[in-house]
């Protein structure tokens, strides 16, 4: 019986930050990883050998010989994106490259690749890889509508090392935001309505995951509240835990807020910003984050047994040196079980980004430090040196042996070890994190 003839081999890669790569220790696990590999894999699944490295997690083998190579880019990792195109263009084999900042800046990306997936992948992609196949692939390839999100092929999340994250359990139920936060590229690039997937769809993809925690990237799970509470009902009978992000408007629904809890809610990642009423106003957030419900609503997520992982911005324009302190403390009265902070990054292809440069307000533009870990432009009130000591205060402090035990301490009766463990590894991890910001 003849052999089967062999399938090319594809690999997606997905590149680490430069201070991933070359700190004192590499790092070997994270959180969880992204969707976009293991999707743009189930593309291909039948027609390549596929194989997916997370850089951020695995080491890249430069001496593997992949027919073509794909890489995912962002602004923080492009430079590192073009690294690694050009170090297997110069092999000969063929590289595409895509995502947002390949959408945003193409002609620089064009200098390092043979072909461009500009947009959403859904249309662009399949295409792509029969031309390939064919013996040709064009130059560029761009998605010729957004995607319904109808329909989606599985991604194959077993491709993924499992035990390099907390859980490979990920899941994408919908698309776009309609806010319009001043700061932010998701509206840019994704859209400013919400694109869901048929519920159905969701919870077939859900029956097919392994046990363990799940993680619903949406950039606002609960974006659309109706939809959202149809999911939670649909997602109730499964006994599943999951985390994922939402908005306070959480709080001031009742039902939504209950639904939430009873299909499995465990943890959401809220971006609160500000302390400061002035900059919620500036980054277009005061319907959605109003400053005065923060405590009442944190209050009502958390009796809910749910609990809330703050995310934070410092260096906004009505930020002086006491909205460190100021934050802090916020964060332990109201018993947030963790919180993110990061400093106020303009992203290159923002209008805010332009309006800044010409104000002379950009310090530079080394996109491998535009991370929301480095100062990468002139504060209004404080210099870019205060930002950053305030910046690294904060987290040491929250991340305290006092802070930690007061809010665990808190969370009593519900899953207080919970908190605990992500609280200790926060606080022991204050020496890399350090490391990275002043790399």
């Amino acid at each position: 019986m003849p052999s089967s003839p062999k399938r090319p081999l594809l690999l997606l890669i997905q590149p680490a930050q430069e201070s991933d790569r070359l700190g004192t220790k590499r790092r070997r696990t994270t959180g969880f990883p992204k969707v976009t590999l293991p999707l743009l894999a189930a593309y291909a699944e039948e027609r390549f050998d596929v194989r997916i490295v997370d850089e951020s997690v695995d080491d890249i083998d430069f001496r593997m010989k992949p027919d073509l190579v794909a890489v995912t880019v962002l602004t923080l990792t492009s430079k590192r994106a073009y690294e690694i195109a050009d170090a297997f263009r110069k092999e000969g084999v063929k590289v595409v490259l895509g995502g947002p900042h390949v959408y945003f800046f193409p002609e620089e990306a064009a200098k390092h690749a043979d072909a461009l997936v500009l947009r959403e992948a859904e249309t662009a992609w399949p295409p792509l890889l029969k031309d390939f196949l064919n013996g040709d692939m064009k130059a560029r390839y761009e998605g010729e509508h957004l995607h319904d999100m109808k329909g989606l092929p599985r991604p194959r999340l077993e491709l993924l090392r499992r035990n390099a994250y907390h859980t490979v359990n990920v899941i994408e139920t919908g698309r776009g935001c309609p806010h319009r936060c001043t700061y932010c590229s998701v509206t840019l690039y994704w859209g400013h309505t919400f694109r869901l997937r048929p519920i159905e769809e969701v919870i077939e993809e859900i029956r097919s995951m392994p046990p363990g925690e799940i993680a619903f990237i949406d950039d606002n799970i609960i974006g659309s509240p109706r939809r959202a509470k149809e999911l939670f009902r649909a997602i109730t009978p499964l006994k599943r835990t999951w985390a994922s992000q939402a908005d306070l408007k959480i709080a001031r629904d009742p039902e939504l807020l209950r639904l939430c809890a009873e299909s499995g809610c465990r943890w959401l990642f809220m971006g609160l910003e500000s302390v400061n009423s002035e900059n919620i106003a500036d980054v277009g957030k005061s319907r959605t984050n109003p400053v005065e419900e923060y405590a009442a609503s944190i209050a009502t997520i958390h009796q809910a047994g749910i609990k809330v992982l703050g995310s934070f911005i410092f260096g906004l324009d009505h930020d002086t040196s006491d909205v460190f302190d100021n934050t802090v403390d916020f964060c332990i009265r109201n018993g947030l079980a963790a919180a993110n902070f990061y400093i106020f990054t303009p992203m290159p292809f923002t209008k805010l980004f332009d309006e800044m440069k010409d104000d002379g307000r950009i310090l530079h533009e080394d996109w491998s430090r535009y991370d929301a870990n480095h100062v990468v432009f002139k504060p209004k009130n404080m210099t870019p040196e205060e930002l950053m000591e305030g910046y690294l205060g904060a987290y040491r402090s929250f991340y305290g042996t006092s802070s930690i035990l007061r809010r665990t301490l808190q969370h009593l009766p519900r899953r207080p070890l919970q908190v605990l463990a992500y609280n200790l590894a926060r606080k022991f991890h204050y020496k890399r994190f350090r490391e990275v910001c002043e790399w």
